[in-house]
């Protein structure tokens, strides 16, 4: 699993997984209870990918933010997001120091904190790929398969005999069609009572 396919849906707690395009939506698999779900078209969802953390330099993306955490942690779950603000505040100054205290709010750390280990109860330890493999995954398939490519060699058609041929014009030249005829009957029209 890679950070860009987990999701995250406003208005719904924990993480989830990209399934599929439905016709309302999409359809997302919850990483706590493996649960599925269509989320509407107008809700929304963000990956964790696009998700960055306010620091004083610069935004952080969250993928360096976790690896930073699980750096710290020696790949086990960080803190509980239960835990009270001030120990909240000084678990993140612990693993990001220098995060913006004005801009980064208690309950962004505490969604920060949950899906950190939601994560790492998921099996996730990898959470930047390397630019390399990035750039190696973006190469279009074609590019790759260039230089193994061979000439085609195709049989020459085989002609049809004559007898073939005028039968399939034949065919196409004639027609079932009803004609038209021209000597319809015509009906006795009715004689009007006369009174």
């Amino acid at each position: 699993m890679k950070l860009a396919e987990t999701l995250a849906i406003s208005g719904q707690p924990g993480l989830f997984r990209f399934v599929a395009q439905s016709r309302n939506g999409i359809i997302v698999e919850s990483l706590a209870d493996a649960k599925r779900m269509i989320v509407s078209g107008n809700a929304k969802v963000s990956s964790l990918n696009d998700i960055a953390i306010f620091t004083t330099s610069e935004d952080m993306p969250l993928g360096r933010v976790f690896e930073m955490i699980s750096k710290a942690t020696k790949g086990k779950e960080c803190c509980s997001h239960k835990v009270p603000d001030a120990q909240l505040k000084a678990a993140m100054k612990q693993y990001l120091p220098d995060y913006d205290e004005d801009r980064v709010r208690v309950s962004d750390i505490k969604k920060l904190f949950a899906w950190f280990n939601i994560l790492i109860a998921n099996g996730m330890t990898v959470f930047v790929e390397d630019e390399a493999q990035e750039s190696a995954d973006a190469q279009p398939a074609e590019d790759k398969a260039a230089p193994a490519t061979k000439a085609k060699t195709t049989a020459p058609k085989k002609k049809k005999s004559t007898a073939e041929a005028d039968s399939a014009a034949e065919k196409k030249t004639t027609k079932t069609a009803k004609p038209k005829t021209a000597d319809k009957q015509a009906k006795p029209a009715k004689k009007k009572k006369e009174e």
